[in-house]
């Protein structure tokens, strides 16, 4: 089974930090939050969670409800996400991807990544960040390996992301058959 942890981007870049490592994954902080309008999201009633993304956000919620440690980072107790229809739909795009490309990275076939798909969804974005894995064939298995590899475990334990959107899509021609995407991110 393959993880792999994104790195967590805002759009005002001031600082990088590393988190473990093994996984690079990149924080920064903007300085024009406090003047910005959120952006309200779509609830998750309009985008019909399925069970297994139902089940996935309850997986992550439950995680960032217990203190742990991520490698050699503590993270504290999280407040839960919310589900982002918007970056349901830029984590879709790229497991689709994927699958239907038998590839497995950051970077989609066209050459962009997590920012340029969740602005393509329209999410109007403070940080953004995303999880991906292959192989695994249950929402348990991915968010299992998730929290025992240090880069995936501090996304899902980031206080920065408020929401989330996955999704997970399968082609049995493809090397590893199931692919998933976790999309995490502030709007502004």
């Amino acid at each position: 089974m393959k993880n792999l942890a994104a790195n967590v981007t805002s759009k005002h870049p001031a600082h990088w930090a590393l988190f473990s490592a093994i996984t690079l994954l990149l924080i920064s902080i903007s300085s024009s939050w406090a003047n910005d309008e959120s952006q309200i999201d779509t609830t998750e009633s309009e985008c019909g969670l399925s069970d297994q993304q139902r089940q996935m956000l309850t997986l992550v919620n439950e995680a960032r409800n217990h203190a742990r440690q991520c490698g050699d980072q503590k993270f504290p107790t999280v407040s839960p996400l919310n589900w982002s229809c918007q970056l349901e739909a830029a984590a879709d795009m790229h497991a689709k991807n994927m699958a239907k490309n038998n590839y497995f990275s950051h970077t989609d076939s066209n050459g962009a990544g997590v920012e340029q798909r969740v602005d393509h969804h329209g999410y109007v974005w403070q940080a953004v960040g995303e999880n991906i894995a292959a192989g695994h064939i249950s929402a348990e298995t991915v968010i299992k390996g998730w929290l025992e590899s240090p880069g995936h475990c501090s996304n899902i334990m980031n206080d920065a992301f408020t929401e989330m959107g996955m999704a997970s899509a399968n082609n049995t021609d493809s090397r590893y058959t199931t692919y998933w995407a976790q999309t995490l991110g502030t709007p502004r």
